[in-house]
């Protein structure tokens, strides 16, 4: 693979068009990911169908997610990520059609969802093997503090706002703006120079592809453990946005408006962002576990509060607490992944990472829907915070900075 020269003073031109392109494809997703739930709850009002979207967004990552990262492996992970949002322009620019001619219905919905998350499982992964690609390996945090903190601002602190403000106006307005920032990726990822290919020096079957990713985050200890917590706190998170936009429109819950739901939503981005921004020096503070220690309280209060008050003052601070703990974690995590991997893994290994830890999430989200369907919403909220607690024994018992010295092989 021929990797841009980056100086270690620097982070080089093919980081910023990969930065700019995960501004904008994080701009169409946080427009999406707005609006498409808006959607379903104006053609159903079903909890268990408009939960349904956020099955359909997230089932890919437990069908696809494997194959998904032995492509990534196998072919120009630059390419991957052009074809994906060309794919998610398409899909955005179908439901403008269906929303503008007045067919839209759930299962439209629904289909479009699941399109759109199996693009996500190959894009997420090309873009996370991308980044060692593009800067040395001593700067892999702050790379990634950058990478998080525009996916952050883009997806939540921006592309949610603009779209609650957007739909006011028009559902159609607020997809076709979705295709834009689509095309507009495109043609940042278009400008990276050179290929980002793994050089193979072997044939091999894609099902052997697969099963060596599988065998390299069985036998180290730290990313099993950490995909196995992230596991249980997706699951919760996936079913906390899946009702959580019930809870937020209802008279008997927060009564929002949609354009104050997507203001609230940014109190996540604006937590995201300052986890992300403050994960170094938190680090040197603390060290890398209690670094990770960081989102698993804010799991909990996020998940807490609402269950007990409906004040909308008291769940923003909440989902802001819950916002810099995600951001704390994904640094940390992303980074140290980073460093243990080898290049030609890197694809295959984040998928089964993902594939363990993020296939929960249609799970999630439709034991929410259930459970709301049946005991009300803010009863999965306790549900959902009481689990969470038990991830404090892997982090104590586990994520140690004796057990990352030695299995990161750099100072915790």
């Amino acid at each position: 693979m021929s990797e841009l020269s980056v100086s270690t003073k620097k982070f080089g031109s093919n980081f910023w068009s990969l930065w700019t392109a995960t501004a904008f494809s994080n701009l169409g997703d946080g427009i999406y990911k707005f609006v498409i739930p808006i959607l379903a709850t104006q053609v159903t009002n079903s909890p268990m169908l408009v939960a349904g979207v956020s099955f359909a967004l997230t089932l890919p990552w437990l069908l696809f997610s494997l194959p998904a990262g032995a492509m990534v492996d196998r072919m120009d992970r630059k390419k991957v990520m052009v074809a994906t949002n060309i794919i998610c322009a398409a899909m955005m620019a179908f439901l403008f059609l269906g929303t503008v001619s007045g067919h839209i219905q759930i299962s439209i919905i629904l289909a479009v969802s699941f399109l759109l998350g199996t693009c996500e499982t190959l894009s997420m992964n090309a873009s996370g093997a991308l980044v060692p690609a593009v800067v040395p390996r001593d700067r892999l945090e702050q790379a990634n503090s950058r990478i998080v903190g525009i996916e952050t601002i883009m997806n939540s602190f921006i592309g949610k706002p603009v779209a609650g403000f957007l739909i006011t106006i028009s559902a159609a307005l607020t997809l076709a703006s979705g295709t834009a920032f689509y095309i507009i990726t495109i043609m940042a990822l278009m400008s990276m120079r050179g290929t980002f290919k793994v050089n193979r020096t072997r044939d091999t079957t894609i099902g052997s592809d697969i099963a060596e990713g599988i065998r390299y985050l069985w036998n180290h200890r730290l990313l099993r453990t950490l995909a196995v917590m992230v596991a249980l706190m997706s699951a919760c998170w996936s079913g906390f946005f899946a009702v959580l936009v019930l809870f937020a429109l209802s008279e008997n819950g927060m009564h929002l408006s949609e354009f104050e739901y997507s203001l609230l939503l940014t109190s996540l981005a604006a937590g995201a962002l300052a986890g992300a921004s403050l994960v170094m020096p938190i680090q040197r503070l603390l060290g890398r576990r209690w670094l990770l220690g960081f989102d698993i309280v804010g799991t909990i209060v996020m998940l807490l509060i609402p269950a007990i008050t409906s004040n909308v003052f008291l769940v923003g601070i909440a989902i802001f607490i819950g916002g810099f703990g995600g951001g704390t974690w994904n640094v940390a995590v992303n980074s140290i992944r980073q460093r243990m991997v080898p290049n030609e893994l890197l694809g295959r290994v984040y998928a089964v990472y993902r594939l363990v830890s993020w296939g929960t999430l249609p799970l999630g989200a439709l034991l929410a829907g259930i459970i709301t369907q049946w005991f009300g919403v803010q009863t999965f909220f306790l549900i959902a915070a009481l689990v969470n607690v038990s991830l404090f024994v892997p982090l104590l018992k586990v994520l140690t900075n004796e057990n990352l010295r030695l299995q990161m092989k750099v100072d915790a």
